[in-house]
């Protein structure tokens, strides 16, 4: 039987990860099983980076994208928007323990970076179907292709959009956009356990995560998740 990707995934499950309790949530096939929870940081290069496009709408980590919307009924389209919603509510609150770990000068080396930044699969989906550490889980993780794949940021966002009309042109969208570009200065400065300057550029993209939950009909207040 050939076997395909989602398969090969689950097969990684099999590697173990000498590392904290929390951080041995996620596994890669090609790492060693005595790396540290410091070593994580050096995982994110690219991976886990917004710069690049917007992900495809037709790709999901649940197999759904904006074009699963095409004939659905109003109450199976709330139902998926939900969905989507609970994952970014599990992102924010991620997000915020990022925050307050910065804060505290921590960087690389706590649970918390790790659960945010960590490009790689988890050994299974958490409470709420998200089966990639916070940051790629909302903007999408390295696929076979040149573009992102999933990202509940911009499905979510995209669900905005007006029948007829571009997502580019959605309010949504374009919170997504600003704000998908404001955790590289995070990760580059934690990388260099400059917590504080970590802490600043996390303050900014603070601002914008708030701007983009409002347009994505969530509570714009952080603190709230």
């Amino acid at each position: 039987m050939m076997m395909t990707k989602p398969h090969l995934l689950l097969l990684a499950t099999t590697v173990g990860l000498c590392v904290s309790p929390r951080a041995d949530a996620y596994v890669h096939q090609s790492l060693a099983s005595n790396l540290s929870r410091r070593d994580f940081g050096g995982w994110i290069a690219t991976a886990a980076i917004a710069s690049a496009s917007p992900p495809s709408p037709a790709f999901a980590f649940d197999g759904s994208g904006s074009s699963a919307y095409s004939g659905r009924s109003p109450s199976t389209k709330a139902a998926i928007r939900q969905a989507y919603q609970d994952r970014v509510a599990a992102d924010v609150r991620d997000f915020n323990a990022l925050g307050a770990a910065l804060a505290k000068g921590e960087t690389t080396e706590s649970d918390v970076w790790v659960f945010f930044f960590n490009p790689y699969q988890r050994r299974n989906p958490d409470d709420v179907g998200r089966t990639y550490a916070a940051l790629a889980d909302f903007i999408g993780h390295k696929g076979d292709g040149r573009d992102l794949e999933g990202g509940d940021g911009y499905l979510l966002a995209a669900t905005f959009t007006k029948q007829g009309k571009p997502p580019s042109s959605t309010p949504a969208v374009k919170s997504y956009s600003a704000l998908s570009t404001a955790f590289e200065p995070i990760e580059k400065a934690g990388k260099k356990g400059e917590a504080a300057k970590a802490r600043a550029a996390w303050e900014k993209a603070a601002a914008l995560f708030s701007t983009y939950l409002e347009d994505v009909g969530m509570s714009a207040a952080l603190d709230s998740y």
